[in-house]
């Protein structure tokens, strides 16, 4: 078999990350990312895509010795598993996908430049997530390279959703897991 090269993108790279920029610009992006109503509407699943959901958990992994492990406790993740999913009986979807999230600080505690590139959704591997009402005070980054699954048994007892992104950022993180999940391949690097 010949040398095929670098695989492509399955999407337009110019194209999304012209897209991300625009999604990411919208006018006080922080303050329009959180909807507090859709989190207290009972005709919505307990959690959905996007929910940013507390839960104090060590984050599972396989190390380098390819033996189970966990890392340092996390409090907050973001779901990542479809809301249709989660809308589903139990007993016909009983995983959902979590990432976790890392807490960066507040705003006062992180380089300035750093702040501004995670606000401009630069970060390939992950998702920038501004404070949400209520919450503190802390800017966090979504980390795509670790996900979780999690037993929807412990939805709404265990594991809680505290904030519900509005479409537009939801659109965001979509964008952002498509330019994570088919960026071109690199193998023949």
């Amino acid at each position: 078999m010949a040398d095929e090269g670098r695989w492509p993108p399955v999407y337009d790279f110019g194209e999304l990350a012209e897209y991300i920029q625009i999604l990411a610009r919208a006018d006080d992006l922080a303050a329009t990312f959180w909807s507090l109503a859709e989190l207290r509407d009972e005709r919505l699943p307990a959690m959905c895509q996007g929910d940013v959901v507390e839960l104090v958990a060590g984050a599972p992994v396989l190390g380098e010795d390819g033996q189970p492990g966990v890392l340092e406790d996390v409090e907050h993740w973001l779901v990542i598993g479809n809301t249709c999913d989660l809308d589903r009986p139990i007993d016909k979807v009983p995983w959902t996908q979590l990432v976790p999230l890392v807490d960066l600080g507040s705003a006062e505690e992180l380089d300035a430049s750093r702040l501004s590139q995670l606000m401009r959704y630069d970060a390939y591997r992950g998702f920038y997530v501004p404070p949400w009402p209520g919450g503190d005070d802390h800017h966090r980054l979504a980390d795509f390279l670790r996900p979780v699954a999690l037993h929807r048994g412990a939805v709404g007892t265990l594991a809680k959703s505290v904030a519900r992104m509005r479409e537009h950022s939801w659109v965001l993180l979509h964008s952002c897991l498509v330019r994570f999940l088919a960026q071109d391949d690199g193998r023949h690097d």
